[in-house]
């Protein structure tokens, strides 16, 4: 397959979950760059920048710094833990994860599954009961990967987010389609779509009503 033909089925599969979503949806535009570093005995370390255009590309969201560092323990395992720092109208998030990933190959594919334990809270805010900006999640996340040429990866996963203080109900999913090619020896682009649709919650009579919250589309592009 030729890479114009890939591009172009790529941006085919991006516009018809666009335009199907423009009545329900936020369309949003999330911009990144990245750069890894190995280190002696299985360490890696990574750093993120990226920035988010919400309300149908209209507004900017604010800014997310992200620091990773991975130890692979094995072949197909690896533990991690991440901090993110985020920058949103003029209030300041903190973010801690940890969690772990195995890895199988299955043909000329690779599928992974990577649970996570998240905990984010505003900065300064003190009771978590009273604040909604302090949550914690746990996010299993299943990927499939695989290369299509030598320089072009394509890759999906879904993933849902539990709400840890909230009798372990899914809070929301997070669904992604995404391209790797590799422009110059390591440096690579990354366009993606990310679908969340929208989330439900338990009034006070025990009955799931929508929450006040549109679902949600987001096409991106990073570099690293």
């Amino acid at each position: 397959m030729s890479i114009k033909k890939l591009v172009f089925i790529f941006l085919t599969v991006i516009n018809f979950n666009v335009l199907h979503a423009q009545s329900n949806n936020d369309t949003q535009l999330w911009l990144g760059i990245s750069a890894k570093k190995k280190f002696n005995h299985g360490f890696l370390s990574k750093f993120q920048y990226r920035t988010r255009i919400i309300e149908d590309i209209t507004r900017l969201r604010g800014s997310f710094l992200y620091f990773t560092l991975e130890k692979k323990l094995s072949k197909s395992f690896n533990v991690e833990t991440n901090y993110r720092l985020a920058l949103i109208e003029n209030l300041v998030y903190h973010r801690y994860s940890l969690g772990f990933e195995i890895e199988e190959k299955v043909g000329k594919s690779k599928l992974s599954l990577r649970p996570l334990v998240q905990y984010q809270r505003l900065a300064n805010a003190i009771d978590i009961e009273t604040s909604q900006q302090a949550r914690s999640f746990f996010r299993p996340r299943l990927t499939w990967e695989t290369d299509l040429t030598k320089k072009v990866e394509i890759y999906a996963y879904v993933e849902p987010f539990y709400k840890i203080y909230n009798n372990f109900n899914i809070n929301w999913w997070q669904n992604s389609l995404g391209l790797k090619y590799e422009v110059y020896q390591k440096l690579k682009l990354n366009p993606f779509f990310i679908w969340q649709p929208g989330t439900t919650k338990k009034n006070s009579n025990n009955n799931l009503k929508p929450l006040q919250k549109k679902d949600s589309v987001q096409v991106g592009c990073g570099w690293y």
